[in-house]
Order: C-alpha cells, then structure tokens, then sequence
C-alpha cells in the first residue's frame, strides 16, 4: 500500500474512533438524562398549564395552539405539498402529561389522534418525553438556555392563520 493509501486508511480508522467515541458520549448523555428524570417529580396539571396555556409550540414545519379558554387544540403542519391540520382538546394530568387529542384532517380524510408528553422536574429543569416510546430529553434548564425546546412555546395563537389557510384547500 502506498504513503497515500495508508493515511487514507488511518483517516478512515480515526473517523471510526471518532464516530465510536460520539455514539458512546450520546448513550452516556441519554442514559444520564433518563436518570435524572426519573429522580424527578411529576409535574403538576397547574404547574403544566402555567407551562402551555395560551401558548403555541412551534415544531418547525407546524404549530400547535393551547388555548386558554375551553381547552380548545389546534394545530397545523406541512412538508411540501403535504399538509394536515387538527382541531381538538388538550388536557394535563397531575402525573406530569400533557396530551392533544384532536381530528387531524388532510385534503381527503380525517382521522383521530392522541398525543401526550411526560414531563418531569428537577432542580428547576424540566424533562420531558413522548409518552410512547422516545428518549427523556431537556425540555428547560435551569438557568434556561437558547436551545431550549421549551423557547419554542410563543405566547399567542400562531396557529389560526395556517388553520384557515389549509380549511380552504379542503
């Protein structure tokens, strides 16, 4: 093999170590997340209305909106020329979920969803995850940071105007 060849393939074993080094120091994080999670407590129904009421929650191609008066969901989402929409209830429960049970339509048919997330608190940090399957991840640190999924909650409806929109493509 060639002096080329050669540190091409120590290029290649390194990026191995590398990609090795940052699957392990991921699981390591995971694994530490989800203990400190369990060690936390259940956040409260008050405590998780105070968190999404009167907010949306921007996921980047959509939105969901929690009303503040009668409980009321609505949310929108759209990958292309893809799009649904939804129109529900939300609800939280004193064992730290918050779920969105709504009729999510598309330009042909309809269907019922529910979603929740558990979220629990520990020193001031909130985790959380899907209630079905997923990874406890940070929701909020403590003191809160830029990347925070929690900043993605926006005081205000931003969902009305995309839910008209898309009613009038169906």
């Amino acid at each position: 093999m060639g002096r080329l060849g050669l540190i091409a393939a120590g290029i290649a074993i390194s990026g191995l170590f590398m990609t090795s080094a940052w699957a392990d120091a991921k699981s390591d994080y995971l694994r530490e997340t989800a203990l400190k999670a369990k060690a936390g407590v259940p956040m409260s129904s008050e405590q998780l209305d105070a968190l999404y009421a009167g907010r949306s929650w921007n996921w980047g191609d959509g939105a969901g909106y929690f009303s503040n008066d009668g409980r009321r969901f609505s949310g929108w989402s759209q990958k292309g020329a893809y799009w649904s929409y939804a129109k529900g209830r939300w609800y939280t429960t004193d064992s730290g979920k918050v779920c969105m049970r709504a009729l999510w339509f598309t330009k042909m048919n309809a269907a019922p969803d529910t979603t929740c997330f558990l979220h629990r608190e520990k020193d001031g940090v909130i985790y959380q995850k899907p209630s079905l399957g997923g990874k406890w991840y940070v929701f909020k640190n403590n003191p809160s940071r830029a990347d925070d999924e929690a900043r993605k909650l926006r005081r205000g409806d931003l969902v009305q105007n995309h839910l008209q929109r898309l009613e009038a493509l169906r």
